[in-house]
């Protein structure tokens, strides 16, 4: 797939799970931090906790996913397929 610059970009898929390894949907996701300046968008797991994001430039990407109370986060390195599998830890006091 091509990005707005002609780059080939990825496609990070994922699950969003509960501390028990359950999905969760309607948890938040989006792109926290990467290569080049991100929009501030979100958007919600499905019914079965996932998700698809496409990312825009090849590079190093960090993933959020944020729940009641609950977060995690992940890194990877585009361009690859991944499928990522986040956890979500409750948040301190």
């Amino acid at each position: 797939m091509e990005g707005l610059t002609g780059r080939m970009t990825a496609r990070v898929r994922g699950v969003v799970l509960d501390a028990d390894g359950g999905p969760v949907p309607g948890a938040r996701v989006a792109l926290e931090a990467g290569p080049v300046p991100l929009p501030d968008v979100a958007l919600l797991t499905g019914a079965d906790g996932t998700f698809a994001l496409d990312l825009p430039t090849p590079g190093e990407y960090v993933v959020a996913a944020h729940g009641d109370d609950a977060s995690a986060r992940a890194r990877l390195t585009a361009p690859s397929e991944h499928v990522l599998e986040l956890r979500l830890v409750p948040r301190g006091p």
